[in-house]
Parts: C-alpha cells; sequence; structure tokens
C-alpha cells in the first residue's frame, strides 16, 4: 500500500480524532478509482496527497478492513463508513458491510437510510436479504 495512503489510514486509530472528513474522503477515493466515468472533480473534493494517486483492488479490500474494523471498535461513524464502502461498488464488500451491522445489531436511523440508498443502486439477491434482515432487527428493537 502506498505510504501516504497508509498514513492517511493510521488517522483512523486515533480515539480523539474526528473520523468523519477521512471516512468521506475514503468514499470519495473509493469513487475516483472505481468509477472512472465520473465527471467528478475530485482536485476540489478531496486532499492533495490523494488527488492524483490510484489503489490496487488489494489495498481496497485492506482499507474495507480498515473501515469494518472501525465500524466495530465506533458505530458511531456508521452511517459515513456505509456511504465510504458504498463507493466501492463491490457487491462482496456491501456484503461484508451489511453482515458486519446485523452481528453488530445496531442500526441508527442515518445508517439505515446510506443503507437503504446503497441497497437501491446495488441490486443483489443476497445484499436484498441481509437488508431484510437489517429490516427485522430495526423493527423489532427494544426502545431506550
Amino acid at each position: 500500500m502506498d505510504l501516504d495512503l497508509q498514513n492517511y489510514l493510521q488517522q483512523l486509530t486515533d480515539k480523539n480524532t474526528n473520523k468523519d472528513n477521512i471516512i468521506m474522503n475514503i468514499g470519495l477515493f473509493f469513487e475516483k478509482n472505481t468509477n472512472l466515468n465520473n465527471p467528478t472533480e475530485y482536485s476540489t473534493l478531496l486532499p492533495q496527497m490523494l488527488v492524483n494517486k490510484s489503489i490496487t483492488t488489494i489495498d481496497i479490500n485492506k482499507v474495507v478492513d480498515y473501515l469494518l474494523i472501525l465500524l466495530r471498535q465506533e458505530p458511531e461513524y456508521a452511517d459515513r463508513i456505509v456511504w465510504s464502502i458504498g463507493k466501492t461498488f463491490d457487491n462482496e464488500k456491501v456484503k461484508q458491510l451489511l453482515s458486519t451491522i446485523l452481528q453488530m445489531k445496531i442500526c441508527d436511523d442515518k445508517t439505515f437510510q446510506q443503507i437503504e440508498f446503497v441497497v437501491d443502486v446495488i441490486n443483489d439477491e443476497e445484499i436484498n436479504n441481509l437488508y431484510q434482515g437489517i429490516v427485522f432487527l430495526r423493527n423489532n428493537r427494544t426502545p431506550v
């Protein structure tokens, strides 16, 4: 993995750092590298060190693993993590994400909205089944 990207991801391990922008930038970075026909001007959106970088499939897998670990450790970032992983447009990664959310048995309203968007964009029977499991989880949660 590129050293700049590694250092950028390392910020996700700092408990005292607000990770919102980092996670969103990772999603934009995924989108830039997986949706090549997208006319978005990423140079105005991404940190300069990521603008001209590309990412391999192996590195995308590693970054998604980072995000799934973060999801388990700091679920308050769940909606941004869903958005970011959704930007891979990769069914297997979305399945990993939804399975993790089901295992955690936590899905707030913002996260659920992002899941609905991802499920609408990526149509897959297994993803739809995982989504239905999340709907069931939310419908049967105990009010706090």
